[in-house]
């Protein structure tokens, strides 16, 4: 399965930690990025035994900002290091009315999700249609067709997403690049703990075919799925991976 390393986005905590594990479980080498560049070390420690962390290195990245990006693949590739495999999972939610939501809020939650995942496949598409091989995962949500309230921004980033994926699917096909995206429901982790009221997510939880909310493997399994061979003549598809949530509006 291994043809070169992966970079995750948004590596630690969240969705993050159980994507990095798994993809090293896969033999794939990761370098993980993260903004929060103080909190690598000590997630390091609490997260990876002695066998994942020699196949894991971590970086300080802001996906926002596109010399910082640019410098990573810079470095990475004189240190001889190929991306073949990116998963764009770094995001944000933002919230408000319509006619109370400010800029600032709008243009953040655009940044991070969309011109971050926009940044990263600029950065390190060319030397995967240069091997003839590579994997990009994109992230985009239930919100992206099922919209919450007050969700403007994070719906219209992540539908956003959607079609980019597809666009992006048809420039890379013919290299042997194919670039999928997952859209998650009501996957539980300590981040969605912050961002998702108790009785918010009681209340969808209720309206769930399965039953019950995701596990981050359940996300996990799927990036791995579409980095491994068995998903190379997969591209431009939308997973949802949400207990059925999607059929019910």
């Amino acid at each position: 399965m291994n043809r070169g390393h992966a970079l995750i986005t948004g590596a630690i905590g969240g969705l993050g930690t159980e994507i990095t594990k798994r993809l090293i479980a896969e033999g794939i080498p990761v370098i993980g990025t993260d903004r929060r560049a103080a909190d690598i070390g000590p997630w390091i420690d609490a997260e990876l035994n002695d066998d994942q962390k020699a196949l894991f290195t971590g970086y300080g990245l802001d996906v926002t900002d596109e010399d910082q990006i640019e410098t990573l693949a810079a470095q990475l590739k004189s240190d001889g290091i190929h991306i073949a495999y990116l998963i764009n999972n770094a995001g944000i939610q933002g919230s408000g009315k319509p006619w109370e939501l400010d800029s600032k809020t709008w243009h953040r939650v655009i940044r991070v999700n969309l011109d971050g995942t926009f940044f990263m496949t600029r950065a390190f598409s060319q030397a995967m249609v240069e091997r003839e091989f590579g994997r990009i995962v994109n992230f985009a949500s239930l919100y992206a067709f099922h919209p919450g309230v007050g969700q403007a921004p994070y719906a219209a980033a992540k539908a956003g997403i959607t079609g980019y994926t597809r666009s992006v699917a048809t420039d890379l096909a013919k290299f042997g690049v194919t670039v999928n995206v997952i859209a998650p429901g009501i996957i539980w982790h300590e981040r969605l703990r912050g961002v998702l009221p108790d009785e918010q997510f009681e209340k969808m939880k209720a309206q769930i075919p399965a039953g019950r909310n995701g596990d981050p493997s359940e996300i996990s399994g799927v990036v791995a799925f579409f980095c491994s061979d068995d998903s190379s003549y997969v591209t431009g598809e939308t997973l949802h991976v949400n207990g059925g949530l999607y059929l019910s509006g």
